[in-house]
């Protein structure tokens, strides 16, 4: 026989039970009180790079201005990595004039906004572990200058980031056939350490290869130090610049090989625009021989990445190669234009 009695009361408790549930997720949701008076609910993600993620029931994931935020309120601690690689915790943060007030276990504490690199940092950025990142290319190219043809191209890249040191390679190829002659071979690979002596500054050392059968270039070594500083690096925003001295050794096919000491530098940037719709990015990497003003080499690549679906990518690019020592007959510019699709992590 069906006991109605106990079938209504284990549906009260249950109803009771969905009812604390929501209602513990409700008193445990963080507060972000602007400096306009407004308040958001939700839950900190993270903050870095001037960026705060805040994830909403009713909005998703959002990026709020931290220098907009007036007051944090949150029922878990959050966890605050400085700058001089302090990791602190913390369930409440409030902007004052004096800058930020952190209540802390031990009582309140002024802090800086420069003081704090991020907020619940991942577990590279605390010394645990590793983060790996990579992308990978295929496109088709348009290109003018020694040779003006259609072909196809690879390129990828992978780095390697701990809380003290990174490690990036970047590489492509590209060979086109016409009538079954080939028209175009060429290729790039860049390998790239450095350390982190402090959260900005970085010394490190390059190592890069090139060939480019139809410049008359069969290999390019350039192996030497450098010093850097890292302006930004969050997913939003990242830039650095560093620059050293380079041991250069130039095989040619046909010109006279040479050796010779020179002055390089790379540039590395990307940025999120309008959320992260799509990303506009520049890096380039150059070297001037010392004593010979003339022989300059620069290789840069703009363009605009547009994320599609899980990792799925679209990109336009425009690569400009400049080699001032290229031998007589063998044109200095090189320009390439690209479509391409790719994935990255």
């Amino acid at each position: 026989m069906i006991d109605l009695k106990s079938i209504v009361y284990g549906v009260v408790v249950a109803c009771v039970m969905l009812l604390l549930t929501a209602f513990a997720g409700i008193v445990s949701a963080d507060t972000l009180v602007m400096k306009d008076g407004s308040r958001l609910n939700g839950e900190v993600v993270r903050q870095e790079g001037g960026s705060l993620e805040f994830s909403t029931p009713y909005a998703g994931v959002i990026h709020v201005q931290w220098s907009e935020v007036s007051e944090v309120e949150t029922d878990k601690p959050m966890e605050l990595f400085l700058g001089n690689r302090e990791l602190i915790r913390t369930q409440g943060i409030t902007r004052t004039d004096a800058g930020l007030s952190v209540e802390t276990a031990d009582g309140p504490r002024q802090l800086a906004d420069t003081d704090i690199a991020y907020i619940n940092p991942d577990k590279w950025q605390r010394g645990e572990g590793y983060k790996l990142s990579g992308r990978a290319n295929l496109g088709l190219e348009f290109q003018e200058g020694n040779t003006e043809t259609e072909e196809l191209g690879v390129d990828g890249e992978i780095g390697v980031r701990r809380q003290h040191d990174r490690l990036k390679v970047a590489g492509q190829f590209e060979k086109d056939k016409s009538a079954g002659v080939t028209t175009a071979e060429n290729w790039l690979l860049n390998g790239k350490y450095d350390y982190f002596v402090t959260d900005k500054w970085y010394y490190g050392a390059t190592l890069k290869f090139e060939h480019d059968e139809f410049a008359d270039l069969d290999l390019r070594t350039s192996l030497g130090p450098h010093i850097g500083y890292q302006f930004y690096e969050s997913k939003a925003l990242n830039l650095s610049v560093d620059a050293g001295l380079l041991y250069v050794i130039d095989d040619f096919t046909v010109a006279p090989d040479d050796e010779y000491s020179a002055f390089g530098w790379n540039v590395d940037f990307d940025k999120l625009v309008f959320g992260e719709r799509f990303q506009v990015y520049h890096r380039h990497n150059g070297q001037l021989q010392i004593g010979d003003s003339e022989n300059l080499v620069v290789n840069s690549w703009t363009g605009l990445r547009f994320p599609l679906y899980a990792g799925v990518l679209a990109s336009t690019e425009v690569q400009a190669d400049y080699d001032g020592g290229a031998p007589a007959g063998v044109d200095k510019v090189d320009t390439t234009y690209r479509i391409k699709m790719g994935y990255q992590w």
